[in-house]
């Protein structure tokens, strides 16, 4: 008998005479969905309980297929922006139906996607880009980020530290006036860093590339949520 008077105290909203059943049903809805979602983090990731800022950025089961995806999407992007300033590719297709191809080259510029940069002893030697003007002498590091919004500014400087070694090895083996690293880093909200603009303008993208890239992300942190909660 304890323990019932316990219960009713602890949910005295349930059971107050006031309240008619719609209010009751509203309240168990409530108390039933905060009791699924914490049976699917736990399903998913054995978290006792779930962010949307977890879901989205922070989980570590969907980092190998979701988060990729997701950030690939936005790599995708750039590739094919750079393959196309510098004549590289002529067909235009949609980014979400563009495949890139691992080593792009012509007379002026040569474009990497995903390739290790052979090296001694530099564990760093794998960003997601690598974009080399021939003619100018300038070689780019491209490295793409989609986290949490309150890490834009940690992700950056990370991600600048973490390849500026490899940097300055290829201006050495390639012979380069200079070699610069660029995070190209948008949270899952889509929300950007000052920096951004300022990358793009290095690359002689358009400036409202931006917008491509928030679509993307925002689209892909939709898919992932979606997936998320119809998750069994």
């Amino acid at each position: 008998m304890a323990d019932k008077r316990g219960f009713v105290r602890r949910n005295r909203g349930l059971f107050n005479s006031n309240t008619g059943p719609s209010h009751t049903n509203k309240k168990l809805q409530e108390i039933y969905f905060e009791a699924a979602r914490d049976r699917r983090a736990m399903q998913k990731c054995g978290k006792e309980s779930e962010t949307i800022q977890h879901i989205a950025a922070a989980c570590q089961q969907l980092a190998p297929t979701e988060y990729v995806k997701r950030h690939d999407g936005l790599a995708k992007i750039i590739h094919q922006k750079l393959a196309e300033a510098a004549e590289l590719i002529d067909n235009k297709s949609p980014y979400c139906k563009y495949t890139p191809v691992n080593v792009l080259e012509n007379e002026h510029f040569k474009l990497y996607w995903n390739q290790s940069i052979l090296t001694n002893k530099i564990p760093f030697n794998r960003p997601d880009i690598t974009f080399t003007n021939k003619k100018s002498k300038n070689t780019f590091l491209i490295d793409i980020a989609v986290p949490n919004t309150h890490n834009l500014v940690k992700i950056i400087t990370d991600k600048q530290n973490k390849y500026q070694e490899l940097a300055n090895e290829i201006c050495a083996m390639w012979k380069q006036k200079a070699a610069q690293v660029i995070p190209i880093v948008m949270s899952f909200t889509g929300a950007i860093p000052k920096s951004l603009s300022q990358s793009l303008t290095r690359f002689n993208l358009h400036p409202n590339t931006y917008i491509q890239l928030q679509k993307s992300v925002i689209l892909g942190t939709c898919s992932i949520v979606r997936n998320f909660l119809h998750y069994k």
